[in-house]
Order: structure tokens, then sequence, then C-alpha cells
């Protein structure tokens, strides 16, 4: 089986989790990853190919741009992003694979290209793997994305689809209540993080300093205002605790900003590369995760790839990837002081801080391999092929 996967941007989450998923399905058939410019990870199978022909561009900006700038730049991406779907089109057509898998649809044009897939290749399985079921804004993921062309536009290219992979139960029930799907909703892990852990050893849990680690694109729904509201309790149980933000800047009101400067937080903002991940995942001794939803989170993945114990708010699909006393602690959402009693309880134990990252290392291994993910990705489009 010859399989095609689009993903427009070439680094950032998306990204490693596509270059991964297409990994672990070459374990099974002949995998395409068409993609933009100088993609920050590369094949690791050898039946993993590789296409860095999309003229798109990698998402995070580590300058700030002001509103005249801001609406050229999007006009600009938008001319791209059509001419990318003229692209990845072309390139298809070439490969008539037997399957094509996106992971995100954002726009209208987004739609409509996948519908224009659907016609030019009339025999192959159509699938997304739906991070997010329900779109959102870029810049303020609390409000739901509308409109009158987009929702016509992608009811109908739901529509079209063959195969939905969703990461959690909760993204499932998600899809079926809102999006007019007529093939299989299919639920898959979301996978490790080891294309990300690489260079030098990783010193254990126990030997680290009292690190905090937030790490992944600062927006609304991320609770780094919880996290900051955590850190004065925190701090007066665990005097020498180091609380880092790291991650590029999606929607994060300046006053946060001043906040954490004021609280002696050691803000990072800027997208994180490849290559920086693994020192910065080694110096911590906790990864916090205090959203206020979630379908899903690759950072918990992270965590337990580097053998880091999280604390999360227990909400979407979080506990069913943090045990609670197992692989990290949950809080409820919102609750600052039961964030902060949770970061204290691992940053004053070493030695269970680091049970708990062994134990979500050797869960990640277990539930989670890229190949097992593959293999069940695999047999959905296979199904899908025969129906």
């Amino acid at each position: 089986m010859k399989v095609a996967i689009v993903e427009f941007t070439p680094s950032g989450g998306l990204f490693q989790f596509s270059s991964q998923f297409a990994d672990g399905l070459a374990e099974s058939c002949e995998v395409h990853l068409i993609t933009g410019p100088d993609p920050e990870l590369g094949p690791q199978h050898p039946a993993h190919h590789v296409h860095a022909v999309l003229p798109t561009w990698h998402p995070a900006d580590a300058e700030p741009v002001g509103p005249w700038t801001r609406t050229v730049r999007r006009a600009f991406r938008a001319v791209r992003l059509v001419l990318a779907w003229v692209v990845a089109a072309i390139r298809l057509r070439r490969l008539r694979p037997d399957a094509v898998i996106w992971s995100s649809w954002r726009f209208s044009i987004d739609a409509l290209g996948a519908l224009a897939v659907r016609r030019l290749l009339p025999r192959a399985v159509l699938a997304l793997v739906a991070h997010e079921p329900v779109g959102r804004v870029r810049r303020d993921t609390t409000r739901e994305r509308r409109g009158r062309v987009l929702d016509l536009t992608m009811e109908r290219a739901w529509a079209c689809l063959d195969v939905v992979f969703v990461l959690g139960e909760t993204a499932r029930a998600a899809v079926l209540a809102s999006r007019p799907v007529r093939g299989r909703v299919v639920v898959i892990p979301h996978g490790d993080e080891s294309a990300l852990r690489h260079g030098a050893p990783v010193p254990a849990c126990r030997d680290t300093g009292p690190v905090v680690l937030f790490f992944g694109g600062w927006t609304a729904y991320k609770g780094i205002d919880l996290l900051l509201d955590a850190v004065p309790r925190t701090r007066a149980a665990v005097p020498d605790v180091r609380v880092v933000l790291a991650g590029a800047v999606l929607h994060t009101p300046p006053a946060l900003l001043e906040r954490a400067a004021d609280l002696g937080v050691d803000a990072r903002p800027g997208y994180v590369p490849v290559d920086e991940v693994p020192a910065l995942l080694a110096s911590a001794r906790v990864v916090v995760v205090p959203y206020r939803r979630a379908t899903q989170s690759g950072v918990v993945h992270l965590a337990y790839t580097f053998e880091r114990p999280v604390v999360a708010t227990a909400v979407g699909e979080l506990p069913a990837v943090v045990a609670d006393g197992g692989t990290g602690l949950l809080v409820e959402p919102g609750d600052a002081d039961a964030l902060a009693d949770a970061l204290v309880a691992l940053l004053a134990d070493p030695d269970r801080a680091h049970r708990l990252g062994a134990a979500g290392a050797a869960w990640l291994a277990t539930e989670s391999s890229w190949p097992a993910i593959g293999r069940r990705a695999h047999g959905a489009l296979l199904a899908a092929r025969g129906r």
C-alpha cells in the first residue's frame, strides 16, 4: 500500500507528529511525506520518503510584527497556501497513492483542496488526523473558527473522508457530535517523541535541580496564568525552585509576560528548535501542563520520552495519559493552590519524581510506540479501501 501524508508546515508539533507517524506507517507500507522547505526532522525508515516541495513556511516567528506587517504577511501567506495546494495536488497525481492523510485543515482553501483531491484520486482513501476536532482561531484558541463559506466547505470536505483518526475517546465523541463523518472514526495514541531525544545522555530525574518546565505554544487555553498564580505558593515551600516557560508566543497578553518577569520566572518566548529540546527537558524535574481544555497533549508524551513526570489538570484526554500517582499528578482545572501543592510534592521528593517519570517512559513504550500506531492506522486504511 502506498500512503501520502500531506503536512504543510515543515516544523512544529504537527510536523513532528506527522514525521514520526510516517515512520510508524513505513513499517507496513510505502509512505511519502509531502511538506514544506527544510523540514526539521528527516525519515528514520527506508520506506519513508520526504518530498520537501511545498512553498510554505516554518510556523513560528521569533520576532513580533506590527498590525500592518501582519496583514501583508497574512495575504502573502494565503497566496502561498493556495500555491502549496496546487503543488500538493500535482505531486499526489504523480504518486497516485492508495491513501492520502492530512493532519490539519484550518481554512476554506484546505477544504476546497481536499475536495479537489477527492475528484483527482477518486479511488484513494482519504483520511484526516483530527488533532483538534473543532476548528479554533489561531491567535485565540478559546474561540471556534466559524464563517458561512468556511462552514459550508468544511462540511463537504469532512463528509468526503473515509477515515478520521483521533487521539482519544473525547476527541472521537466531539467528531461524531459535530462533524458529518461518513467513514470510520479511529482512535490512535499520540506516540512518543523519540525523534527529539538525541545527543548527550539525559540525566536521571532525581539528579536534576528543582526545575518546573512549561513547554509549548503560549496561548489562552494552556493556563499559563494559572501556573503564575501557583508560583508564590510553590516558592514558599521550595525557595530555590526555577520555573521555565519555553515556547512560541501565539496569544499571550503583554501583562502576563510582565507578571512572569515580576515573579522571577525564566520566560523564553520563541520557537524552540529541535536541537535545543533535549537540554531543556534534561534540566527539568517536573513538566507542568496546566491546561483549561485539551483533546490531547504531545507535551505529556515528550515528558515521558525524557522520563519526566507530569503535573497536569484533569481536562479532556489528559487523565487517560497521566495516571494520577502513577506517571504524574492530576489537579482540578483552575485550582492554583492544588497545582502548587502537586508541584511541591515532586520538587521536594526527587526519588518520587524519578519513579513517576520512569513509569511514564515504560507506559509510553508499551502503549504508544509508533510501529504499533502505524499498524493500527494501516489496518484502518486497508479496511476503508476494501469497502
